[in-house]
Formats: structure tokens, C-alpha cells, sequence
């Protein structure tokens, strides 16, 4: 992806070679103003003007006339990677498996990330499930992201297994405790006992809660009298019920506790690490990985591989 100091040199050269910011906005599809903030950012890096102000247009200032050869060389050779990786995706469509709590967010940080470098790039999310490897040697899915490395579970056929190629993203080091606003839990110590007094709503990820949740775990360990109120796989679902006000929920993913927080009266906050690692001692935290086709992976930009990888870290760390 072009960072912003890169989209500047392309800014310059089309301002440099036209003379109108409204020109190079119609080019770039942006605003007058981003014209602007660009050009900003190349005067504070060569501490020159650059440009004058003209009712005839942007007249070049001698550093910008000695840059010029040198910035449209740095350009054309970006334009011509830019196209040879265009050249390179072999898929004009990519359907991407993932779990309810990485759902949210992804698909506008893949299009920030992705948009300008594979502009033809259709992306698709779908829910994941146990088993979604079926469906990546199918050709169905182009990449899905599991709780752990697909080579490892008993979910797909031995055939399959040897057929899918597993990238390790990371392993899940944070917890969300999500709760109505006026719910008791918030004047309590925020204790894994606390939280196990009240209706419990699990939020399952396949393949690694949908059978036994961790606050179900560390209950049973020390002989709580837990209630699980609801099971869901839909953060949509999950945000009705916790609404209610009586149950609440535990969440491993950062996107998905910020989004329930925007629904009216819902409120977020971390476990501390004492907590947290109780939880993690009672059942493993998940380990995410990202799989696909082995004979397909040539084929999928190795960008939007990173990206996705890149997401889902954010979620998951502190």
C-alpha cells in the first residue's frame, strides 16, 4: 500500500505537470483540501514552498523544478510494481472465512489497505464453522481464519488436511467483559467469581467455544454454580440479548467488544491480567491461523494475506 509520503510524490508530480489542484483532485478522486495536506507534508519534508499560488495555477519555486526529475523517476517505477503485482492476482474475487468476532471492521481496513494496490479485487466475508477447511480445498472459501492450525484438528478429512496450507497469526492475549451499563457486575471487583454469579451468554467462536466456553471451564474448576444464558454466534444476537440488562458476556476480540459498545447502554472493559491468565489456566486461549489452498496461494495477493494477519493481531494483543 502507497503511505502517505508516497502519495504525496505522485501529488507533486501531477501538480507540477498540470498546475491545477482541481485537476489532480478529479485524478486521484480526492478532495481539493487532501491536495493540500500533501503538498503539506512534502514542504515540511524539504523545507521549501514548492509551489506558488498563481490565478493561473501552482507555479513550481526552483527546489520543486530540482526535485522533479528525480520524484517522476521515483513514480514510474512505483506505477510499474503497482502493475506488475495487478498483473500477478490471478483472482478477481476473494471469499474470506472468518468468525463472528472479526467480522466487524475488516472489510474497510482491507479496503483502506488493499483499494489502491488491487483496485479489482472483490472481497466477500463469510461466517466461519468447524470444518470450514471443506470448504477452502472446495475452492469455496479462498482463505479462512481458524482458532488453530487446520492441520492440527480432527475437523477435515486426511485428504484435506494435506491439501491446505496453515499461516499462524497469533494467539488471543486479552479479554472483553460486555455488560448493559446498569448491570450489578459494575460494582462488583470484577473477579472471574463475580462474573460467573450472573447469567452467562457465551459468544462462540467454532471450533473453539461452541462446546465449552473458558469463564464454563474455570467454573467448573472451582465448583461455581455458572448459568449460561444463551449461546450465539452472532455478535448481532448477542447484542439483543446483553441489551436486556441480566446477562453478560466475555469477548476475545477488540473489533467486536467496540462494537457492541455502540449499541445504546452497553458498556466494555478489559479483564486485568490476573484475571485473564485465570481464564487462560483453566482453557488454553484460542491461537488463530490463516489458511488456504496450498496450489492456490501464488494466486492470492500476498498483501491481502498480510493484512488479514495484520487485523486480527490488533484485535487480539494488548
Amino acid at each position: 500500500m502507497l503511505n502517505q509520503e508516497l502519495r504525496a510524490l505522485f501529488v507533486f508530480t501531477s501538480i507540477y505537470e498540470t498546475g491545477s489542484a482541481r485537476l489532480v483532485s478529479e485524478m486521484y478522486q480526492i478532495s481539493q483540501s487532501k491536495v493540500s495536506r500533501y503538498l503539506a507534508v512534502l514542504r515540511d519534508i524539504y523545507a521549501d514552498t514548492l509551489f506558488i499560488r498563481k490565478k493561473t495555477g501552482f507555479l513550481p519555486t526552483e527546489r520543486a523544478h530540482q526535485l522533479y526529475p528525480l520524484i517522476k523517476q521515483m513514480t514510474q517505477l512505483t506505477d510499474q510494481l503497482v502493475d506488475l503485482n495487478r498483473r500477478q492476482v490471478q483472482v478477481n474475487e476473494c471469499i474470506i472465512a472468518v468468525p463472528a468476532l472479526f467480522s466487524v471492521g475488516l472489510p474497510e481496513y482491507l479496503q483502506r489497505t488493499l483499494g489502491l494496490a488491487y483496485p479489482n479485487l472483490n472481497i466477500t466475508l463469510k461466517p466461519s464453522r468447524r470444518g470450514i477447511c471443506e470448504e477452502v480445498v472446495k475452492g469455496t472459501v479462498c482463505i479462512a481464519i481458524t482458532n488453530r492450525e487446520c492441520t492440527r484438528t480432527s475437523d477435515c478429512s486426511k485428504q484435506g488436511v494435506s491439501m491446505i496450507q496453515a499461516n499462524y497469526v497469533g494467539e488471543n492475549k486479552i479479554s472483553f467483559l460486555i455488560a448493559h451499563t446498569e448491570h450489578p457486575i459494575w460494582q462488583s471487583q470484577l473477579t472471574l467469581e463475580d462474573i460467573a454469579c450472573h447469567p452467562y451468554l457465551v459468544t462462540q467462536t467454532p471450533g473453539y467455544n461452541d462446546v465449552s466456553d473458558p469463564l464454563e471451564a474455570f467454573a467448573s474448576q472451582m465448583q461455581l454454580n455458572l448459568k449460561v444464558h444463551q449461546r450465539s454466534s452472532s455478535l448481532a444476537t448477542s447484542a439483543d440479548c446483553l441489551m436486556e440488562g441480566g446477562a453478560l458476556t466475555l469477548l476475545g476480540s477488540r473489533c467486536a467488544a467496540e462494537f457492541l459498545q455502540k449499541f445504546p447502554d452497553l458498556k466494555m472493559m478489559a479483564l486485568d491480567d490476573k484475571q485473564f491468565s485465570r481464564l487462560a489456566r483453566a482453557m488454553a486461549p484460542a491461537k488463530y491461523s490463516c489458511i488456504c489452498r496450498q496450489d492456490r496461494q501464488d494466486k492470492i495477493p500476498a498483501l491481502l494475506v498480510s493484512a488479514i494477519k495484520d487485523y486480527i493481531t490488533k484485535q487480539i494483543s494488548e
